[in-house]
């Protein structure tokens, strides 16, 4: 579960990295919104203080302030504009609700997105639930909406903890939207560069091809680890076209935690206990893990998932935990050596000199309606530590915090893990088109849990 690092990301430029104008164009295909939720004590405070609270501190927030405008004609990618004053980006959902409602009504959100081209996020409140873990009272719930686009899990982090703590907040220039000239001129100026920026693309993929190479002679030699192998399709592997369902175990996080394992191998070996049973007996499974990449100037994200094996066929726990765990450290050092890092360095200077339209037209001919062949992964887990338990909301302590990986075209099962403090929540995200039965899965991974627990003491 790695920590928050978002220091080398440079907020400030106006023109989208290409990577985030792909997860712009890409969220029309595949909806992939993040929802970061943090469940606080209820307090004592009036609840339409808090909401101007927290407007005034989104005004302070850079992620918060920023919407996406395209360029005309798309000779440009698409830039980050100033969202003017915002007073509907906040939703209070003040009827009672149980737990489990909560979690309902944030799942039934998955199906509206936010519109980045007028605001990249949207916050709602539950301040009326009953029966959350962590406590006896009644909780005040906060999810954060956020566009991939504007932030990955580690940026989306530290914006989540900006707005809902207490914490001094720097002050931020005022932003204008520029004047439609100088848009017009910024337009015009990407299609005088064009042939430019073509011959750079060129030489960019001359270098691109010789790291690649270079990556491909280590691999074959054994100084670089292989990449992990594709899996088969299985029932989870599946369009997610009925009802998306989310469950959330809390947990202490002296539960995950033990010599031999770190809490994403700890959670991986249940994971693979839990699908062993609820598929019966499957011959191999990975997940996708997604692992921080180092930050690519003005990039808003800086991640990839790379393909675990879960070892399913292994019988005694202990020994499928140290399998799982040499796997993951394979795979994260294949994705951190240094020739790898140079191929995806080169990759990313090409794609940086693709003219806008052109990656948009690229990103367009995806079909999300194709069945792939094979998986890097039946399932995701996105496991990020997101800090130390000193928020506060509505003048209660946050008990526990949660997310949920979104769903995809070939996959309707994902697992989320995010620890603040000392608690940790392992997250389900399902689709009954994979997981007809939410419930009956859930108590699969929590019976896991308590089963690798018992065998890694």
């Amino acid at each position: 579960m790695p920590s928050v690092r978002v220091d080398s990301i440079r907020l400030g430029s106006t023109r989208l990295h290409p990577a985030d104008a792909r997860a712009y164009w890409m969220a029309s295909k595949i909806p992939s919104d993040q929802f970061l939720l943090y469940c606080f004590d209820r307090g004592s405070a009036d609840m339409a203080t808090e909401v101007r609270r927290l407007y005034q501190r989104c005004d302070r927030i850079d992620v918060l302030r920023r919407r996406i405008t395209e360029t005309p004609l798309g000779l440009d990618y698409p830039r980050w504009t100033a969202t003017g004053s915002q007073n509907d980006a906040i939703t209070v959902h003040r009827e009672p609700r149980t737990w489990q409602q909560c979690l309902d009504a944030v799942a039934t959100s998955f199906g509206h997105q936010v519109d980045p081209r007028v605001s990249v996020w949207h916050l709602h409140l539950y301040p009326n639930v009953a029966a959350a873990p962590g406590g006896s009272g009644p909780a005040l719930v906060a999810v954060l909406q956020l566009s991939h686009a504007a932030a990955d899990g580690a940026l989306a982090t530290q914006t989540a903890r900006d707005l809902l703590g207490s914490h001094p907040l720097p002050s931020v220039p005022v932003l204008t939207k520029p004047p439609a000239l100088l848009e017009s001129a910024s337009a015009t100026l990407a299609a005088a560069t064009l042939p430019l920026r073509v011959a750079q693309m060129v030489r960019g993929g001359i270098r691109a091809r010789r790291d690649a190479l270079s990556l491909q002679r280590g691999t074959d030699s054994g100084s670089i680890p292989p990449p992990a192998h594709s899996r088969a399709l299985t029932a989870l592997d599946v369009a997610p076209t009925g009802r998306t369902s989310i469950r959330a175990i809390v947990l202490p996080k002296a539960d995950l935690q033990s010599d031999s394992a770190t809490i994403t191998t700890f959670v991986l070996t249940s994971i693979s206990v839990a699908l062993q049973r609820f598929l019966h007996n499957p011959p191999d499974l990975a997940a996708e893990v997604t692992l921080a990449r180092t930050a690519r100037a003005d990039a808003r994200n800086n991640f990839g998932n790379v393909g675990v094996g879960l070892f399913p066929a292994e019988p005694d726990i202990a020994t499928r935990s140290r399998l799982v765990s040499a796997e993951l450290a394979t795979r994260r050092a294949r994705a951190n050596h240094p020739l790898s890092e140079a191929a995806r360095a080169s990759q990313d200077d090409v794609e940086a000199h693709v003219p806008a339209f052109l990656a948009e037209w690229g990103v367009a001919q995806f079909d999300p309606t194709a069945v792939p062949s094979t998986v890097t992964g039946n399932t995701v887990v996105s496991s990020v530590s997101r800090g130390a338990a000193d928020l506060t909301l509505g003048g209660g302590s946050v008990r526990f915090t949660a997310g949920f990986p979104a769903l995809s075209p070939a996959m309707s099962l994902t697992h989320g893990v995010h620890g603040i403090g000392e608690t940790v929540t392992v997250s389900i995200t399902s689709n009954s088109a994979a997981v007809p039965d939410p419930d009956l899965y859930e108590a699969l991974l929590r019976d896991a849990l308590a089963e690798v627990r018992a065998a890694l003491a």
